[in-house]
């Protein structure tokens, strides 16, 4: 029997019809396989348990980072006060001056005994300003950090009208002010000492707080 040309191309197009919407037919019945959530890796830290003694062992390593965060400013700016001769443009010294009160804002900014308001009074007795515990490390760290902030701001006065003998003794004061802000870090409390063998022992302030003890550590 002859199929004709027209008959063709109908009986082809319907089985390509079925074809086609049986395989969409299979699709839809299929359910769809949701994609599995690719594991973050906060979520595998979260999980792992931390890391013994780190809630003492962080407020250790923010004191070293802000030692770190003051030394670069003010070195810088020593740095660039020696290369130009003992003089910066205006520029330069608002650009220095921002770079180092940045870097002090971590620090403790002035010493003395804070005083606290209780938070609910008794009401048969005035209110009266209650003296907090004062840290002797704390307060010491916060005097080298008010001197190093008036030794910094007396040599860029000074840069700035470039006056080389002022910038000379400015330099030197400079350096032995960001000097006493290191060591009031180190001794003012929160650090282990230090132990290298051939090291004086470093000296003790007296109602500093002491370094916490981390489990599993040799100091």
């Amino acid at each position: 029997m002859r199929i004709s040309r027209t008959a063709g191309l109908v009986v082809s197009s319907v089985a390509c019809g079925v074809l086609a919407f049986g395989s969409a037919g299979g699709a839809i019945a299929a359910p769809a396989t949701p994609p599995l959530a690719a594991e973050s890796p906060t979520d595998s830290i979260a999980a792992e348990d931390a890391l013994p003694g780190a809630d003492k062992l962080t407020p250790q390593v923010k004191l070293l980072s802000e030692i770190a965060g003051v030394l670069k400013p003010v070195t810088e700016l020593l740095d660039a006060v020696i290369a130009g001769g003992g003089k910066l443009p205006a520029a330069e010294v608002a650009q220095h001056t921002k770079a180092v009160e940045e870097a002090l804002k971590g620090l403790p900014k002035s010493p003395g005994t804070a005083l606290e308001v209780p938070a609910s009074p008794s009401p048969d007795l005035p209110s009266v300003a209650a003296p907090r515990a004062v840290d002797a490390g704390l307060e010491l760290k916060a005097k080298a950090v008010v001197d190093l902030r008036a030794k910094v701001d007396a040599l860029l006065k000074a840069a700035q009208k470039g006056d080389a003998a002022k910038v000379t003794e400015a330099v030197t004061a400079t350096i032995t002010a960001t000097l006493n802000v290191v060591v009031s870090v180190v001794v003012g409390g929160g650090l282990p000492a230090p132990n290298l063998e051939g090291l004086p022992a470093l000296p003790k302030v007296p109602g500093a707080a002491e370094a916490p003890k981390v489990p599993g550590s040799p100091v």
